[in-house]
């Protein structure tokens, strides 16, 4: 990937792919210009993922639909760590269908006892619920 898909603020670099011009207050004006990322074309952006919570940060491949960091949590049931992990991973498709891959895998695990997100793909495959310690089956 090139610096050219970087911004830089306050010395940090966030990932910035395309751009996003939201609608006037009439409704006119909205630009959406995707640029080509890991397997498609999407906007993202990950400065407003991380510090403006109700500002679109992604849109995917052949969509029209918008999402933002509140979007992200409320498809992982508020789980911060979850939906950083879904915001990192998309990157032509839908959240929605991410995280359905991620289930059909077996990544990802529902608690069966609080209904909190388990993360079986982490590497320690771990099946215990963090929040209650459940026993979550795959």
């Amino acid at each position: 990937m090139s610096d050219s898909q970087y911004i830089e603020k306050d010395g940090v670099k966030y990932l910035k792919v395309g751009s996003y011009t939201p609608p006037d207050e009439e409704g006119n004006g909205e630009v959406i210009d995707r640029e080509y990322f890991q397997q498609g074309y999407i906007f993202k952006d990950a400065y407003a993922y991380m510090h403006e919570p109700d500002k679109v940060c992604y849109i995917p491949e052949l969509s029209e639909e918008k999402y933002t960091r509140e979007d992200f949590l409320r498809i992982c049931n508020g789980q911060k760590d979850f939906a950083d992990q879904l915001f990192d991973g998309v990157d032509w498709q839908h959240p929605e269908s991410l995280k359905e891959d991620w289930f059909v895998n077996n990544e990802w695990l529902t608690c069966p006892n609080c209904g909190n997100l388990v993360d079986y793909g982490d590497g320690c495959n771990d099946k215990k619920c963090p929040n209650c310690g459940t026993e979550v089956e795959d």
